[in-house]
């Protein structure tokens, strides 16, 4: 446990280290980093990657990367690979400059035949089961640069050679390489796991004296490498080179001061094949004899022309001596072999949980095997022994036990227990899917194991001919071909499977006919004729649909939408992202679609992100767009307006009263209200002892619609039907009049009536709707809610349609969507049903209210009356833009908000509790407690001004809140008992004289 925290706390030093070096230039780094690679096919797709990575701002700048493949993809072998990479560096600034530099560089050029579903884009590149910022999947090629950072100011000019297919975990503070030629890093283990690897002997100075590889025990303790705690020293492949060997290498292959092209080729070629370790680093162990060295096995063969390339390099560096650098606690996680590769995956991940590792990621599901950047659909049977990496698995699949599923898209298919698959898209546009056995060693002849027996069975059962299988190559696994080219992935699955069926002997005749005749591919030919960027290309898609299908489950499980905004964020893709995500929302319901539109609009604010040129505030009008559509919908279809209907009255008059909103709000604006039902408490009120509002309908003679605003004083008629039916701009004078008569079903498209002449016909006459308003604009007591039902009472009543309130209440919920206002139920239920009323709705896209009026006897009404005040704020502010920010908090999902709503709603029925008890002192507490809890949810709620109003009045009043919305209009206070109105008239008066913050006159309606 103590060394997992050491190695935890070190691993994130080592990342503080690197985004360090990303982000400020004072940082050291790396001035170079090399990465080789067997041919330019694989080059070009490890630049893809790294390119990848500096457009994203992920690299440090100051670092130059550079790939460099094998001449002419012939295999030059790993210390060839070192001495081309000094020839590229020579060329590029100079051969004296090579040895002021400081160089890391990541032999990643082999074909990864052991795993070899990495071969086409590297093994350096494979993923590891990490996420860092933006959901980003790391590979050993990330890990190794955060791990080697740490190293840079620790190290003079000089090399650090290490290989692609180890994750190093230890901390660079006890690495010293500055004062040293040359250094091997090793890492302390047991005896046991040291004997499967190469070993470090080191004198008592710490010089290397022998590299033990693949030790039985009994050696290593023979010739002293094991320790008292019986540990070893184990050789983990990181070696460093100081600036004189780099300067004696570089001289066997230049003339001092330019690299000569016939001494490099005597060293870099396909038949010499010099190895790195067996060739560039045997020579520095002190004990190793020449002898020795030249008995070393090569990465190709014994030659003339090796042992003299050995003659010329043991004379250049023998006499360097080579530090062990022994590092504890550290460790290193070997991506080596198929089946090392399963069980890190499957059965250790928890070893490494402390690292931030996970046995999925990027994946959709939670439950399955181990995934990483992986799609599960509906209806996969998936074991827990599996591991599935960048692939789809549809409806019908069944994996088995021990499964690797690598590259592919599978539906409909059983993938047989203790199986490799792994999908390559080929240059020509073609398809193969690699099967091979999880414990199959590829390097292995035809003898060994394949599937569920060999090749050498394969043969026997189908006849096939060695010519045929290996034209010509030295017969082994990596090079049988046994794979068919196919024109579809799925086609190529399924020859796949008939391969196993093959191996086992279960093929019928056709299946055998039919792999026998298809052009087939080894896995060797197939990795060199791969489509590289095919691949990343399908390995992005992948991310993306993951990324996005978790944004979409987050918000559709009521996660906060800032938690599925997480899942997209920083993403390297997140165009495309948000491209899968709205064709999503295209299909999607009520109000998954909503929240998906508003989770859009609220990612465009981040960095200024923009989807095709469409901001935060489209894609927020397209998720109000929704609740509007999905309210309309239906209201249309419970209250259907008949297709018949013609004036029955010349004239009908409405007058009424507005309210005030005691709590409540705004659980009964929509979409809140939609998906957890509503909660009110108001009452109706006179302002100044009269009616505020009037509204008269009248049937004229002239073939048109007209409009009259008396309050601000506005007529117009109109001839136009397209402009009559808009009416979502809050501006417009006559913006409720349109939505009036569009709820109404007047003026409905439905109707098919495309003209107002032709409408006037149909129905008897032209229609003169005036309305009157004596009250200020924005005051917050429910004017326009009001004013619309009003007019929709008087609208109906003309032509003889519903005037019931439960229709009344629908019609102008959808006035209130029509213009985009945003509002809810309670100001038409308010103040167009008398009384003080607790009122409620549940949820669902029609919202009907049931109304519970308060029995409130005479003492209460009086005391109440007394006791209630309004005062004019002298301000005015929009109610859509307060209602649009309340209720995009409730979209979101905000659990804090989530919280305070209910909270609000449950002081609805403590207040109508007081009230009916005749407690107005604590009816006027919860009145104070719900406005504190609104100023949370909006900011603009209150203001400086407001504040400054109750501040003014605090010793005289018990409570307090803002009408409606807030922000302007009517404030509401409580008077302490026993205060009188006019002394909080004189107060209000004295304080703000005449600058239009007064004291009106109200009076509740029973």
């Amino acid at each position: 446990m103590v060394q997992e925290r050491f190695l935890t706390q070190s691993y994130e030093d080592a990342l503080k280290d690197f985004n360090y070096s990303i982000t400020s230039h004072k940082s050291a780094q790396w001035d170079y980093v090399f990465v080789t690679a067997s041919n330019e096919k694989q080059a070009e797709a490890y630049r893809i990657q790294i390119k990848n990575r500096q457009e994203r701002k992920l690299l440090p700048e100051k670092t130059e990367f550079i790939v460099v493949s094998d001449i002419d993809g012939k295999r030059i072998g790993s210390g060839g690979a070192t001495f081309n990479i000094i020839k590229v560096l020579a060329d590029k600034i100079g051969v004296k400059e090579i040895f002021k530099k400081k160089m890391l560089v990541i032999h990643s050029g082999g074909d990864s035949k052991r795993v070899p579903q990495y071969s086409a884009c590297g093994k350096l590149f494979s993923p590891v089961p990490r996420c860092i910022l933006g959901g980003r999947r790391t590979t050993i090629f990330d890990e190794l640069l955060i791990m080697m950072s740490g190293i840079v100011p620790r190290c003079s000019s000089g090399m650090l050679i290490v290989p692609s297919d180890t994750v190093m975990l230890f901390n660079p503070l006890q690495v010293d390489l500055l004062s040293c030629d040359a250094a091997g890093l090793s890492i302390k283990a047991g005896v046991l796991e040291g004997k499967e690897h190469g070993v470090f002997l080191d004198g008592e100075d710490g010089e290397l004296l022998k590299f033990l590889h693949k030790q039985s025990e009994a050696t290593l303790k023979e010739l002293g490498a094991v320790d008292s705690m019986n540990n070893v020293n184990i050789d983990t492949g990181c070696i460093w080179f100081g600036s004189r060997i780099i300067e004696a290498l570089t001289g066997l292959i230049s003339d001092g001061n330019k690299i000569d092209d016939k001494r490099f080729n005597e060293f870099v070629n396909d038949k010499v094949r010099l190895s790195f370790y067996a060739d560039l680093v045997y020579p520095l162990a002190k004990d190793c004899t020449i002898d020795e060295y030249f008995g070393e096995i090569p990465e190709g063969s014994f030659s003339d022309e090796l042992h003299k390339c050995r003659e010329e390099i043991w004379g250049a560096i023998s006499n360097f001596k080579m530090k062990v650098i022994k590092m504890l606690p550290a460790k290193y996680i070997h991506f080596g072999t198929t089946q090392e590769l399963f069980n890190l995956m499957v059965w250790n991940m928890d070893k490494y949980s402390y690292l931030g590792w996970e046995q999925k990621i990027l994946t959709n599901v939670t439950n399955g095997g181990a995934l990483s950047n992986a799609i599960i659909k509906n209806g996969v049977q998936l074991s827990e022994k599996s591991y599935i990496e960048d692939s789809i698995l549809g409806s019908g699949t069944v994996i088995g036990d021990k499964v690797i599923v690598s590259g592919i898209s599978l539906e409909n298919v059983t993938i047989p227990n203790n199986c490799v698959l792994h999908g390559l898209k080929l240059v020509n546009g073609k398809f193969v899917c690699r099967i091979y056995g999880i414990n199959d060693n590829p390097k292995n002849s035809m003898e060994g194991t394949f599937l569920a027996s060999s090749i050498k069975q394969i043969k026997k059962y189908t006849g096939i001919g060695n010519e045929e299988l290996w034209q010509g190559s030295l017969p082994s696994i990596w090079t049988a071909n046994i794979y068919p080219e196919c024109d579809s992935m799925q086609e190529a699955v399924d020859m796949a499977i008939i391969l196993y069926n093959i191996s086992d002997g279960t093929a019928t005749d056709e299946e055998k006919e039919k792999w026998i005749n298809s052009k087939k591919y080894s896995l060797c030919d197939s990795f060199n004729l791969a489509d590289t960027k095919a691949i990343l290309d399908w390995q992005k898609r992948i991310s993306e649909e993951v990324h996005a299908e978790n944004f979409i489950k987050k918000l559709s499980d009521g996660e906060y939408s800032s938690d599925a905004i997480a899942e997209l964020y920083q993403s390297e893709n997140l165009a495309e992202e948000v491209n899968y995500i709205l064709e999503f929302a295209k299909g999607a319901q009520f109000p998954l679609n909503m929240r998906i539109y508003l989770a859009i609009a609220d990612l465009c604010k981040k960095d200024a992100f923009k989807f095709n040129d469409n901001d935060a505030v489209y894609f927020e009008d397209k998720a109000y767009d929704i609740v509007k559509n999905y309210i309309l919908d239906a209201i249309d279809e419970e209250h259907k307006v008949p297709a018949e209907f013609k004036f029955v009255k010349d004239e009908v008059i409405e007058e009424c009263p507005v309210r005030v909103n005691f709590c409540g709000s705004p659980s009964d604006a929509a979409p809140y209200c939609l998906e957890h039902g509503g909660t009110m408490i108001d009452g109706t009120i006179l302002l100044e002892g009269k009616l505020p509002i009037r509204v008269e309908v009248k049937k004229i003679d002239e073939p048109c619609v007209e409009f009259v605003s008396g309050d601000l004083n506005g007529r117009m008629k109109f001839y136009d039907m397209k402009e009559l039916r808009s009416c979502e701009n809050p501006y417009d004078t006559f913006a409720l009049h349109k939505a009036v008569l569009l709820a109404a079903g007047i003026t409905s498209p439905k109707n098919n009536i495309n003209d107002v002449s032709s409408l006037c016909e149909k129905i008897g006459g032209g229609i003169s709707m005036a309305t009157f308003v004596d009250i200020p604009k924005g005051s917050g007591l429910g004017t326009s809610s009001i004013l619309a039902a009003g007019c929709l009472k008087a609208v109906n009543e003309i032509f003889g349609l519903d005037t019931s309130a439960r229709c009344i209440y629908a019609q102008v919920f959808a006035v209130e969507q029509l213009m985009s206002t945003g509002g809810g139920w309670q100001d038409q239920v308010g103040g167009f049903t008398p009384g003080i009323k607790f009122f409620q709705s549940r949820p669902g896209a029609y919202q009907d209210i049931k109304i519970d009026y308060l029995d409130l006897n005479e003492d209460i009404r009086r005391e109440l009356q007394d006791r209630f005040v309004l005062i004019f704020s002298g301000q005015r502010r929009l109610a859509r833009n307060v209602l649009r920010e309340e209720m995009n908090q409730c979209i979101r999902n905000n659990p804090e908000i989530s919280e305070k709503m209910e909270l609000i709603r449950q002081y609805c029925a403590l207040m109508k509790y007081e009230l009916e008890r005749g407690n107005i002192t604590g009816f006027a507490q919860y009145i104070t407690k719900q406005f504190e809890l609104i100023k949370t949810i909006d900011k603009g709620a209150s203001n400086t001004c407001i504040e400054y109003i109750f501040d003014v009045c605090d010793d005289l009043i018990d409570g307090k809140s803002i009408c409606g919305a807030g922000g302007g209009g009517f404030l509401m206070v409580v008077l302490k008992e026993g205060v009188s109105k006019d002394l909080i008239k004189e107060r209000i008066r004295n304080e703000f004289m005449d600058c239009g913050i007064s004291v009106w006159d109200s009076t509740f309606i029973y």
